[in-house]
């Protein structure tokens, strides 16, 4: 996506949006600013949805997906796998009680970030392909991980100052450490630690493989440990079940309050 692009009254309200969030508890003056100063048209298309019109349920719940398409997936041979467990994901919510609550987002990562939608009902997401997942390149985990979260908050103020409650799960799927990312762990921990303040959030992280210490990596970008699960063998029924978690969690989350920091758990029983 261009930057030349941007429309600067979309920054400004976005920029309106963290500043009232920010007023509201959610984000400290160092998370708001570290955001509001990187508002680039990744940032900008995630932070689109569904209108508040369009929205019939009383609440909603926000699912962000952050996939993974780093050259490491490809040649690990792990990307039939991650779209079988991607449309498995979809696929239940699509049949489940919470469906008219939920509003899904996608983004996929490698040096570029995509998002290939915002934030859309059920019926309307997309289910990864061979058209549309495919990996290759380096892995951009903290930028990707700042990036959904300061869409996710434009987008749920946006929610809120239209009179629909919002909760927000967001979920990175990945094999690898960060390769390539301008944000450091610390900066992607100070704003976890603000949005899982709020009660909120919950914040996920999904690992894949045995080459990495993954509970290391996402402890250091602020995800409590009980929402880290590590998928050693990756095969499709692993994925699977991995998937089916995310959705188990995603409708208990729905139909129920967040514990605050580190008692938001997501893979606990």
């Amino acid at each position: 996506m261009s930057q030349s692009k941007i429309d600067p009254n979309t920054v400004l309200g976005l920029a309106n949006l963290f500043a009232n969030a920010s007023a509201g508890g959610t984000l400290s003056n160092q998370s708001r600013q570290m955001i509001t100063g990187n508002l680039g048209a990744v940032v900008i298309a995630g932070a689109a949805g569904k209108d508040t019109e369009d929205i019939l349920t009383s609440d909603v719940t926000l699912v962000t997906l952050l996939v993974d398409a780093s050259s490491s997936i490809h040649s690990r041979g792990l990307e039939d796998a991650i779209r079988v467990g991607q449309n498995t994901l979809v696929d239940a919510l699509a049949h489940s009680t919470a469906k008219e609550s939920v509003l899904m987002a996608l983004w996929t990562f490698n040096e570029d970030i995509r998002v290939v939608h915002s934030y859309v009902g059920v019926d309307d997401a997309t289910r990864l392909d061979k058209k549309t997942y495919n990996a290759a390149g380096s892995t951009r985990l903290y930028d990707t991980w700042c990036d959904a979260l300061a869409a996710n908050v434009a987008y749920a103020q946006k929610l809120r100052d239209g009179g629909t409650p919002c909760k927000s799960v967001v979920v990175v799927i990945t094999d690898g450490e960060d390769c390539g990312s301008k944000r450091r762990p610390t900066e992607c921990a100070a704003l976890s630690r603000d949005l899982l303040a709020s009660e909120q959030f919950i914040l996920a992280f999904v690992g894949v493989g045995t080459d990495v210490d993954f509970h290391a990596v996402a402890k250091s970008m602020g995800v409590p440990d009980g929402c880290v699960t590590v998928q050693a063998q990756a095969t499709p029924q692993g994925m699977r079940k991995v998937f089916g978690l995310v959705k188990q969690s995603t409708i208990r989350a729905s139909q129920g309050s967040i514990n605050p920091g580190p008692n938001t758990g997501f893979f606990s029983p």
